[in-house]
């Protein structure tokens, strides 16, 4: 069942931008309505929380605490460091490169798209349960052996909606980055019903960011979404059902770690020394021994 949206156009977007919002709305089956000059707080007394702006940065989430619209964020800096032969720790995490005894891989770069060097590392495939803004996902889509498989799941139909707009509409300045971005399928839809059905794909690699569902509250880039934010916790139980589905690994993205590591000693922890944030990797051979 569609989630109904409404898609206003900006306060003074042309009649150009006007037609290109109106053929995206089309598109995802959402109403297009008119602006008629109605503030933000004039949209939300009459459409809630279930409505989106078309600006000249397509579709983008507008209320009084700010805006968000899709863009590469943190990714940008992670990906221009990937081209300067700098490895990233998710990128490593979902490789499982210490369960492999493997020494963290040197990357190549700009001519081999920051891959990881050496044709031996076969593609994995990737569930992004929870994608958020899309971060982590245009990382480990440019990031990963070639061939690589990114999937991901958005449980927010705002935030959904942005992220793929994101994924299939932006263009960077970077061919390769706008490819990698068009390589992945994000959908809506509930990390929790994929676990619990028997149903659906399989995937070498299930990845987790409960950090997404309760961010720092000081975080301007969190305020305009807070209100439609998915805040599921991430239990036990369901990071045992990951196990349980996924073919090779759990990667779960956390600050704190000291529950984690009660429930499932065996975790490996990935991360820089000085870092805030790090990455639990849990092997599914190692559980279901």
């Amino acid at each position: 069942m569609t989630h109904m949206i409404y898609v206003v156009p900006s306060l003074k977007a042309k009649e150009k931008l006007q037609s290109e919002g109106k053929a995206w709305a089309e598109s995802q089956g959402f109403p297009y309505v008119l602006r008629h000059q109605r503030t933000i707080q004039d949209l939300m007394d009459e459409y809630g929380e279930d409505f989106l702006v078309y600006s000249s940065r397509g579709p983008q989430i507008d209320r009084p605490e700010g805006s968000h619209f899709f863009s590469l964020n943190m990714a940008e800096l992670r990906i221009q460091n990937l081209r300067k032969g700098q490895c990233d720790h998710l990128l490593e995490a979902l490789m499982g490169m210490k369960e492999r005894g493997a020494e963290s891989l040197s990357c190549e770069g700009e001519g081999d798209r920051s891959r990881w060097k050496g044709s031996s590392e076969p593609p994995i495939t990737v569930l992004d349960c929870t994608c958020g803004f899309g971060a982590d996902a245009a990382v480990a889509s440019f990031g990963l052996p070639a061939g690589s498989r990114i999937d991901a799941l958005e449980v927010s139909p705002l935030l959904e909606a942005v992220t793929s707009w994101g994924f299939s509409h932006f263009v960077h300045k970077k061919d390769d980055v706008t490819a990698a971005l068009r390589r992945i399928s994000l959908r809506r839809g509930d990390y929790r019903d994929y676990l619990l059905s028997d149903e659906g794909p399989v995937y070498d690699v299930l990845y987790f960011d409960p950090m997404f569902q309760r961010p720092v509250e000081a975080s301007c880039q969190f305020q305009p979404v807070r209100a439609i934010m998915e805040h599921g916790g991430l239990t036990r139980d369901l990071i045992e059902r990951a196990l349980q589905k996924a073919r090779r690994r759990v990667v779960i993205k956390e600050r704190d770690f000291r529950q984690l590591c009660r429930d499932f000693p065996e975790v490996t922890l990935y991360g820089g020394k000085y870092s805030r944030i790090g990455y639990a990797v849990l092997e599914c051979d190692s559980w279901k021994k």
